[in-house]
């Protein structure tokens, strides 16, 4: 009977392990990908040592960028498929023209303060709605004839290459946002033409 007992209480602290653990497994399953990533201390503070403890917790960012590869203005996103590597996506815009950008971001290991490397290619197209007013980009200026870009009819491919610095904000209620400065080349496949740019923007990881 003792034995019977005992197996009794095995079982039932078995199959209660297995029930939270499935239950674990379901929440987890349902979590939205928006979700926000959070790694807290004892003291019930958001923290992190470096940037890449930070990004191995959340896997996301999106932000804003102004200038660069995007243009005049953009939005960016950046999926952490390791605390040093990142696919970067980015959608701009400037008087009569869109661009679109795809690239590759190495993050070295930092504090509050990393450097990173990017590899990438961007397309800059004319907006169909566009005024004519892209002459007022010197990237395209330096690809197009004032006639081309009034005419509103012209598009570039680059491969991008560059790098850059940011400020990471690793602990409390801010943690997760990040500020970057980058200086790039631009080189239009076609045209053989090198242009180097700068961008500033922030991203915030969750």
């Amino acid at each position: 009977m003792k034995n019977l007992g005992i197996g009794l209480v095995l079982t039932f602290l078995t199959l209660n392990s297995f029930a939270q653990g499935s239950a674990a497994t379901m929440q987890s399953s349902h979590e939205s990908i928006f979700t926000k990533k959070q790694k807290i201390d004892q003291e019930g503070i958001e923290l992190y040592g470096t940037n890449w403890d930070m990004k191995s917790v959340k896997k996301l960012g999106l932000g804003v960028t102004i200038g660069g590869a995007t243009g005049l203005l953009g939005l960016n996103g950046e999926v952490n498929l390791d605390p040093s590597e990142a696919l970067v996506v980015g959608l701009g815009a400037g008087p009569s023209y869109g661009t679109f950008g795809l690239g590759w971001k190495h993050n070295f290991e930092g504090n509050y303060l990393s450097p990173y490397t990017k590899l990438g290619y961007s397309k800059w197209f004319s907006s169909a709605s566009g005024s004519g007013s892209a002459s007022d980009s010197d990237v395209l200026k330096r690809l197009f004839s004032d006639a081309e870009l009034k005419s509103n009819r012209f598009d570039a491919d680059f491969i991008i290459g560059g790098g850059g610095i940011e400020y990471n904000q690793l602990e409390g209620d801010l943690a997760g946002v990040n500020f970057f400065g980058e200086v790039i080349v631009m080189s239009e496949i076609r045209k053989f033409t090198f242009i180097p740019t700068g961008a500033v923007g922030i991203t915030y990881y969750y």
